[in-house]
């Protein structure tokens, strides 16, 4: 398998710098400092032994982790674990990106087939010199956690962004002839990440269960509690970017049967006018002896007043009522 690899070595002086992976490096990482792999895979992982047998990670075990379903997972192995993760695609929720994490002792790998938009924010966040080094492995991928949190809470506002837009379009006189459309991609849109984010529950609530403890310490559980909490507001958040939609999606219904109505209104009053008009017309039309003359050109003019008269009193009526 062809691996781009790209290790970080932090050291707790504030100093970091890009090293070239090789066994020996990896025996080198000393208790103050912190190894981060970021490796983008690609083909299959069977051809990642070189990769694989240079970490302190059971070499099956990874190869499991990263030919299993695409689904998140946590395993845990004596003094390291496995975890499986999505991350969002900003643009296409219903396609996200499978990341792998191997935290052991000092060291960090981070596996995954495309670029992860996170990832890469972290990486020039913490360019130059740091104190990461400071901070043991299990308190990194808090932070990588806490990151992959974020990037739902950022969908999330984003999506929100574009409700309050829509919002706006809805409550205009004239409405967006396709806001519709924007609704019904806009739900799905919303649909995709809490799908893809739920299928995190079950393993953030492994990561605050005694037996992970054993392996993080018991300094490293109030901050996988954290990231339980940012996890359910990002759920929550989610939710209410749904029903902020579906307040959108009333409005807009609103605003469609009132200005359905105000057209049928404006065509029944255009019906009451000319109704008496038929009436007049077709009763002089009438194929009959008629009290009156039709070369007459003074009827016309009569009727022209009658019709006009009867018209100013529908409308004068229709005031009265406050129907126009």
């Amino acid at each position: 398998m062809a691996i781009d690899i790209k290790a970080r070595l932090f050291d707790a002086d504030r100093s970091d710098k890009e090293v070239e992976l090789t066994p020996a490096a990896l025996k080198a990482v000393g208790d103050h400092q912190l190894l981060w792999i970021d490796a983008v895979l690609r083909g299959d992982a069977s051809d990642s032994t070189d990769l694989i047998e240079m970490l302190p990670f059971d070499q099956e075990a990874v190869e499991r982790m990263w030919e299993s379903t695409s689904r998140p997972n946590l395993s845990i192995h004596g003094e390291y674990f496995l975890l499986r993760v999505l991350a969002l695609r900003p643009d296409d929720p219903d396609k996200p990106i499978v990341l792998d994490l191997a935290v052991g002792r000092n060291v960090v790998l981070t596996a995954h087939r495309e670029p992860v938009e996170f990832l890469a924010d972290l990486d020039k966040r913490i360019r130059g010199d740091t104190s990461l080094g400071g901070i043991d492995a299990t308190d990194f991928a808090t932070v990588l956690m806490d990151g992959l949190v974020t990037s739902y809470l950022e969908l999330t506002d984003g999506i929100l962004t574009e409700v309050d837009e829509l919002d706006r379009q809805a409550l205009k006189s004239t409405g967006s002839s396709d806001l519709l459309g924007d609704l019904v991609a806009i739900r799905h849109r919303i649909a995709d990440g809490r799908r893809v984010l739920v299928a995190h529950r079950r393993v953030i609530a492994a990561m605050a269960g005694a037996d992970f403890e054993v392996i993080t310490g018991k300094g490293a559980t109030p901050r996988f509690a954290s990231i339980t909490e940012r996890f359910d507001s990002a759920i929550a958040a989610i939710d209410t970017a749904r029903e902020a939609l579906l307040g959108t999606f009333d409005i807009h219904m609103s605003r469609t049967a009132q200005r359905t109505n105000d057209v049928v209104k404006v065509l029944t009053i255009v019906s009451i006018l000319l109704l008496p008009t038929g009436v007049i017309a077709g009763f002089m039309g009438m194929n009959i002896k008629a009290p009156y003359s039709n070369d007459d050109p003074t009827i016309f003019w009569f009727v022209l007043v009658a019709i006009a008269i009867i018209a100013g009193l529908t409308i004068v009526a229709l005031r009265l009522r406050r129907w126009l």
